[in-house]
């Protein structure tokens, strides 16, 4: 099983919130786990956010982002992406940086992960696996 994680449950696999043994359990039972190469910025995006918000230190914002961005396996190029991201976006009137982990997982018959409610009807609408 390949598995697209964005970064909203790679966030509680992190911070053991929410559904973590079972994000976990997914991600450990994956073949493979991909994401689209914003997942780097927006992981880091997060731990930033922790560290302005939440009072994480520096390190543990640095360490957050760091064990956040080893768990994906493999990231695929956005330039590989982008086109059929922003077509779908204008279609379900909805961001293209969600629609880039759609595509990733559509293109590479996957399951994703996500917390992102609207990114899970959209995902369901065009036959995407999701958890």
């Amino acid at each position: 099983m390949i598995a697209v994680l964005d970064a909203s449950a790679a966030i509680d696999v992190l911070l053991r919130k929410g559904d973590v043994n079972f994000l976990l359990s997914n991600i450990k039972a994956a073949d493979i786990v991909i994401a689209p190469e914003i997942y780097i910025s927006e992981i880091s995006n997060a731990a930033w956010k922790y560290n302005k918000l939440a009072n994480f230190s520096r390190e543990e914002s640095i360490s957050l982002a760091e064990d956040g961005i080893h768990l994906i396996d493999k990231y695929i190029p956005v330039i590989e992406l982008w086109k059929e991201a922003l077509r779908e976006s204008m279609n379900f009137n909805h961001p293209v940086y969600d629609f880039l982990y759609v595509i990733c997982a559509r293109r590479n018959d996957a399951i994703l992960l996500t917390k992102d409610v609207k990114m899970k009807k959209i995902s369901k609408k065009l036959k995407i696996r999701i958890l």
